[in-house]
């Protein structure tokens, strides 16, 4: 023989090959399972049972594709929050209506009314004003 390999040769090489890179695979996968698993076993703050304030979203409205007015409760106040653009800010806090009822609700009207009829009565007077005034000149 002059250095040619058998054709049975090559396929029992390449089965070996194939094992041996299918078992670095699923050590690996077997790895990454072990350290997620590790990882909310062990890292501090991410279990279940937080002892922090106790928070529930009460209501929440959309105003536009991206932006929504959401109440949260956490403990015995209400947060107002303005959620949109990758933002939240808080708009305004108050004392929660009834602290002891975890299903508490904001009275209705009250928040579809905060900007949709103040808004339409000021520019109606604004509007108004406007006229008003030009005429006389």
């Amino acid at each position: 023989m002059n250095g040619a390999s058998t054709p049975g040769g090559e396929s029992v090489i390449g089965l070996a090959v194939l094992g041996k890179v299918a078992g670095v695979l699923i050590a690996l996968v077997a790895f990454i399972l072990l350290c997620a698993w590790l990882t909310r076993r062990l890292a501090p703050g991410l279990s279940h049972n937080r002892t922090g304030p106790q928070m529930d979203i009460v209501a929440c409205k959309t105003l536009g594709a991206r932006e929504k007015v959401v109440v949260l409760q956490v403990e015995d106040q209400w947060l107002i929050l303005g959620v949109g653009g990758g933002q939240i800010n808080c708009l305004h806090s108050l004392a929660a209506a009834s602290a002891d009822k975890p299903g508490a609700t904001i009275p209705s009207g009250d928040l579809n009314k905060v900007d949709s009829e103040s808004f339409a009565e000021r520019f109606a007077r604004a509007l108004g004003h406007n006229l008003s005034g030009k005429g006389k000149g």
